[in-house]
């Protein structure tokens, strides 16, 4: 029979202060402090109806900028540093997936070589909503990067796609397959 696990309000109030108030604190901290696993975790957040983490961070920050800045202005001064906060990390999140999906297929790991386009294509779609968010809020995607940089052209894109895919099919070649990615 497993082993119930009892959390008192007051643990229950002090992780939701820490789940959508702190976001130094990560969600392994919260979870040592009730003292359960990751998916019981998960599990009692649905239990109790408690948002995404990002939700929760973001209508907190949006309660303290309306509290803080004079009404409307600090409301849309907060929505829009958390729309652009979500974008990045959506940018972020789908950067990760995109890398994986490429280490598969380098490895050759990848056995469905469609599954895995129709992955990639549905990752680049979602980097381009992200890009789109940003760009509409006047963000660049990564700040770290030079704003005087040039833009690359469409040839250039194009040439280097050209030179990854090459790549990629001598590789295949290389381990024995006929260089086809089908």
């Amino acid at each position: 029979m497993p082993q119930r696990i009892e959390i008192t309000d007051e643990q229950k109030r002090q992780a939701w202060d820490i789940y959508a108030r702190e976001s130094s604190k990560h969600l392994p901290e919260i979870q040592k402090f009730l003292g359960v696993s990751a998916g019981t975790f998960v599990r009692m957040r649905q239990r109790w109806g408690w948002p995404p983490r990002q939700a929760a961070l973001a209508e907190n920050a949006l309660s303290k900028a309306a509290k803080n800045e004079d009404g409307v202005a600090g409301l849309h001064k907060a929505a829009a540093a958390s729309v652009n906060d979500a974008a990045r990390a959506l940018a972020q999140a789908t950067r990760a997936q995109i890398d994986a999906l490429m280490d598969e297929q380098r490895t050759g790991r990848a056995k469905d070589h469609d599954k895995t386009a129709r992955r990639l294509a549905s990752y680049a779609k979602t980097l381009a909503a992200a890009r789109a968010l940003l760009e509409q809020e006047g963000s660049p995607l990564d700040e770290r990067e030079p704003h005087d940089k040039p833009r690359r052209s469409l040839h250039e894109l194009r040439d280097e796609l050209a030179h990854h895919l090459d790549r990629v099919i001598a590789e295949e070649e290389a381990r024995g397959c006929d260089g086809i990615l089908v």
